[in-house]
């Protein structure tokens, strides 16, 4: 295969010797451009998919609505080599369409339109019954994949979140991965999330099928374009160095490892790598990186160790060494993730006037790039507007700061969003400033829509 490349892009190409403040370095796994047949493009591999929807009562309404047109416009996208099953839950399991070839597309729709609401929500089970119906005919050369159309309001069956993950995540090891789609006002984030970060697959959000045609789009496209899957990098410090990687709150020690996620052609994934270097390390090895991924055949390979290896200089010098812009903002940005995780936490405790203050306090940030500062005017604006759904951006808008892919052309990413480039790019290389939603929320318009209001 044609082999990535990666880069180590250091804030200042230097380090002090047991400073107090840590060095921190951007790593990125680069991919080829995608070879051409004929001036086009390979074909995507065909797909497998397993639409699993929600059916329960708490779905009745819009969120169902959504649901079921959101299936049929992905069946309508697919190709006649691709394969689709669908199934549907409440209480019960129901396999509405076993998995059969996209040639028929409307009779596959037609029976999609039929599902209406009822019962509690068996959560597990439906998606349990999309992985029965994906398991016998995976193969290496195919993509197989459910995504789960859902509130995540699971309250039969298996509802252990972590008893969930893990089968999702044994799942994705047999070639079975998981996209998850929180619908609805109130749905449960840290299990939708959960199960597509398990899963190795996207997570998306919305209220209506409108505000998911972008995120389809380019879950699809990176499906499309997919080089590696299942990207994981890991990272370990040298002599007397503490390495980890930055974007999360750390409950139990240093962050050594982390899922990136797919990697299309000609873009690449990034993650930042802070460094507290001792007294006795070595230079030309305060740390390596390694990244694992899955081809598209199916094959595990491995790339690196990558050394991270810096000059020592003096004190003098290094306070004279030219910072790189592009990747400071980029570090600031993982930096903004943690920091965002810390105000989804005041957001859910509901202390609002705390997270608008947190908010203002980021804004505050020396280098913010563009792009992280549109991101915190709008989550800060959106907590105004209706906490809940501020929260689940917040949620899933992280992913987005620390695992986004690029065009493998450019340095890093530019101080600097034009949003008329930013449209012209393949979808899944555009900054975004909404997770959730295609185009910005309006503020509530009379009565109650379930939100909760902020009180300063």
């Amino acid at each position: 295969m044609n082999q990535p490349t990666i880069e180590i892009l250091p804030l200042k190409k230097g380090f002090l010797r047991a400073a107090s403040e840590a060095t921190q370095v951007l790593v990125r796994l680069v991919s080829p451009a995608q070879p051409l047949s004929n001036q086009e493009a390979a074909p995507r591999a065909p797909l497998d998919l397993a639409l699993v929807i929600d059916r329960s009562g708490s779905m009745g309404g819009e969120p169902l609505a959504a649901a079921l047109e959101s299936a049929s416009r992905i069946v309508r996208g697919l190709r006649s080599d691709d394969r689709v099953a669908i199934v549907a839950f409440d209480s019960a399991i129901e396999v509405v369409q076993p998995l059969t070839t996209a040639s028929d597309r409307e009779a596959i729709v037609a029976r999609i339109m039929e599902i209406d609401a009822r019962g509690s929500t068996d959560l597990f089970g439906g998606w349990e019954e999309g992985v029965k119906q994906l398991a016998p005919f995976t193969r290496k050369d195919r993509i197989a994949r459910i995504i789960l159309l859902s509130d995540g309001q699971a309250n039969q069956g298996v509802v252990n979140e972590s008893e969930i993950f893990a089968r999702v995540t044994k799942a994705a090891g047999a070639g079975i991965t998981t996209s998850t789609v929180g619908l609805g006002h109130g749905f449960n984030e840290s299990l939708m999330t959960g199960m597509a970060t398990a899963g190795e697959g996207v997570a998306n959000f919305g209220q209506t099928a409108d505000d998911l045609d972008e995120a389809f789009e380019e879950q699809f496209a990176i499906l499309s374009n997919s080089f590696l899957r299942q990207v994981k990098v890991s990272v370990q410090g040298g002599s007397d160095v503490q390495a980890r990687l930055v974007g999360e709150i750390l409950k139990n020690g240093a962050a050594h490892s982390r899922k990136l996620g797919t990697l299309p052609w000609d873009a690449s994934l990034v993650a930042v790598v802070e460094l507290k270097i001792g007294g006795l390390a070595k230079a030309d090895a305060l740390a390596a990186v390694n990244f694992e991924a899955i081809t598209k055949d199916g094959e595990k390979v491995q790339f690196g160790p990558a050394l991270i290896a810096l000059p020592e200089v003096d004190l003098a010098t290094f306070s004279v060494l030219p910072v790189d812009a592009d990747v400071a903002a980029l570090i600031d940005e993982a930096v903004v993730a943690e920091k965002i995780e810390a105000i989804e936490v005041l957001t859910l405790k509901q202390k609002f006037a705390e997270a608008k203050l947190a908010f203002e306090e980021l804004l505050k940030r020396p280098g913010l790039s563009d792009w992280a500062k549109k991101k915190i005017e709008y989550l800060k604006q959106l907590l105004d507007e209706d906490a809940i759904m501020a929260a689940k951006e917040m949620r899933y808008g992280r992913g987005r700061l620390m695992s986004q892919t690029k065009e493998s052309t450019m340095a890093c990413y530019s101080m600097d969003v034009d949003d008329s480039v930013e449209l012209m790019k393949a979808s899944y290389l555009r900054r975004k400033r909404a997770d959730g939603r295609a185009s910005k929320p309006k503020p509530p318009q009379g009565g109650t829509t379930g939100g909760q209001t902020p009180q300063a």
